[in-house]
């Protein structure tokens, strides 16, 4: 017992030591690399993280770990502010706060996240500056995620952007684009990725970039994948009402108005109209929307000066955390509404839509910070060259298009079944966090299912894949699963993180990376001379009356296949070849329509 109370005493001196260490720091004591050189410098990854080291020696409420490596050996690091010091999503949660996940750098070129992230936490946790969120409100915060293009440090990556002087680059040391990786996982740094996110499932994820293309006076522009039907139309309609209006809202109170992001109908000329972007789950925000989870994007100006993109991105951060503490609870009662919708079968009364694009059936005027620009010949190109006037602010009414309509659209099954063999298919649904059942015995079900006629595979590799656009048919037939086969049953949370993985024509499917190329363009090779089929075409003529009756038909009824004996060995090789390979070009993911089909 002497023990257990020196023990005691012990973790009570040692936690009264940290709250003093914490006490004793100062903001100036922890001026970030960025600061010190007014904003012209960013730090790389070991000053970034001895920063963060320092930080959580000086606070118990910081804890800093490591959630992967990355594929060059560089740790991914990972910080958890939480008030009592909590690092594990059910502790934090049984407090009764919310969870806000903070990403920096997975485009590395674009370091605001990064340095306003140690701005916003030092203020917070040694300045106290909205200390009170805490009490709602526990942030994880990756301040590097794509950290080996981070340390590729030059001057020459994004020659166009407002510093700072020297930055990382946008792809990682394997050349893959980690914001095009959310769904199909290639990158390790990805695999890291979705399973911290499946383990902690964010109420809200922010992800920091800057943005390419046309210019305004806006220094920050933001997406939320509210306008489609990506998310329950409770989570669409609370990110709408609550959280972007109050974002606006608080922004603009703070010098820093901001607007969507996306694109306008004619290039650099905001009166032609205004059409925001949607995302699919290739993408962050998008990811977090078919998990039912709130996605914010953030798309910081790249003509910007530094020091505004990072001081808007602080305000951003120290908004989103007094909205989500002021509306904790709506908040969790409309994603706990959300992931109960989502396993019913009220989520698939509607066929789920995909591909939207605006349309001109709705709009609403307003008002979009510009500049005055001039439209030269330019004596370089000789094309047209917009160029802006800094010194002439203006203000022009324009529409904003807010109607969105699919390109097609698809009935949700009750289930899919997954062919065993599709092992790597299966360690998707693992990081995914997608619930599944392994079925033990073959069975016979009726299900529909997709068969490859052929598709259009691009010209370019794209991630180091060869995407397709793929052609096929849809049918309802009875087929016997075997042993082993995967059941996703879609009265779960992830089904539509299932969906979009398994429909071939969704944007960023498996089928569009090439995970199933081998069904697209199905390997029918087939060691048969067609000459035999003077031998076999008679055995299929004498034991099928029917096939007997459409080849004598067609016999008179095509003059030119009759005086053709070679279309003739022909009809009959590619009866004999399909049978061969009937199932060469099925979609290994089958469509279980009626739940009676899974009893």
């Amino acid at each position: 017992m002497k023990v257990v109370a020196c023990a005691v005493l012990f973790m009570a001196a040692a936690l009264q030591m940290d709250a003093q260490s914490a006490k004793k720091a100062n903001v100036k004591d922890f001026i970030t690399d960025c600061e010190k050189s007014e904003f012209v410098k960013t730090p790389k990854f070991a000053e970034t993280m001895a920063w963060f080291n320092r930080l959580a020696e000086a606070s118990p409420m910081v804890n800093i770990s490591s959630f992967g490596t990355s594929p060059m050996g560089r740790d991914l690091a990972l910080v958890i502010v939480d008030k009592d010091g909590l690092t594990t999503p059910d502790a934090i949660r049984e407090k009764g706060r919310v969870i806000v996940l903070i990403e920096s750098c997975i485009h590395s070129g674009e370091p605001d996240g990064k340095d306003a992230t140690m701005i916003f936490l030092r203020d917070m946790v040694v300045g106290k500056k909205n200390i009170d969120v805490l009490d709602n409100v526990s942030f994880l915060c990756i301040p590097v995620f794509n950290v080996d293009g981070h340390e590729n440090f030059t001057a020459l990556n994004r020659i166009n952007q407002n510093g700072p002087e020297e930055l990382g680059t946008r792809n990682t040391a394997q050349q893959l684009n980690l914001n095009r990786d959310f769904l199909k996982a290639d990158a390790p740094e990805m695999k890291a990725w979705l399973k911290l996110y499946n383990y902690w499932l964010p109420e809200l994820f922010i992800d920091v970039h800057v943005t390419n293309g046309a210019d305004f006076q806006y220094v920050m522009t933001y997406a939320i994948d509210n306008m489609t039907n990506n998310m329950e139309p409770g989570i669409t309609a609370w990110s709408r009402d609550i959280y972007e209006k109050q974002l606006c809202e608080q922004m603009e109170k703070v010098g820093f108005p901001i607007f969507l992001y996306g694109s306008f109908k004619k290039y650099n000329a905001p009166e032609s109209g205004f059409v925001a972007d949607t995302f699919d789950p290739r993408y962050s925000q998008g990811y977090a929307a078919a998990h039912n989870r709130l996605g914010l994007l953030i798309e910081n100006h790249i003509y910007k000066p530094y020091k505004q993109r990072v001081e808007a991105t602080v305000e951003a951060f120290i908004a989103t955390a007094r909205i989500l503490s002021e509306n904790k609870e709506s908040l969790v009662r409309t994603l706990a509404a959300a992931d109960a919708y989502t396993s019913s079968p009220a989520s698939r009364v509607e066929p789920f839509g995909f591909q939207y694009r605006a349309t001109e059936d709705e709009s609403y005027m307003t008002n979009y910070l510009s500049w005055g620009r001039d439209t030269l010949l330019s004596d370089l190109s000789g094309g047209e060259w917009v160029i802006h006037d800094y010194n002439d602010p203006i203000t022009l009414p324009i529409p904003v298009y807010t109607s969105y309509k699919p390109a097609f659209s698809v009935k949700l099954p009750e289930a899919y079944i997954l062919m065993p063999q599709w092992t790597s298919v299966r360690e998707l649904l693992d990081l995914h966090g997608v619930k599944y059942t392994v079925l033990e015995q073959p069975r016979t079900v009726e299900v529909e299912t997709y068969r490859y006629t052929g598709g259009k595979f691009s010209s370019r590799q794209s991630e180091g894949r060869v995407p397709v656009q793929a052609q096929f048919t849809t049918q309802t037939e009875t087929l016997e699963y075997p042993a082993g086969s995967i059941l996703v049953d879609m009265n779960q949370p992830a089904s539509r993180v299932a969906m979009w993985m398994f429909e071939p024509a969704a944007p960023g499917s498996l089928t569009y990376w090439g995970f199933f190329n081998v069904c697209v363009q199905a390997g029918n090779e087939f060691w048969i001379r067609p000459q035999y089929m003077e031998v076999k075409g008679r055995e299929m003529l004498a034991k099928d009356p029917a096939l007997k009756a459409r080849f004598e038909q067609k016999l008179r009824e095509d003059t030119a296949f009759a005086a053709d004996p070679q279309a003739i060995l022909g009809f009959f090789y590619d009866i004999v070849r399909k049978r061969a390979h009937q199932n060469n070009e099925l979609h290994p993911v089958w469509r279980v329509m009626d739940r009676n089909q899974l009893k």
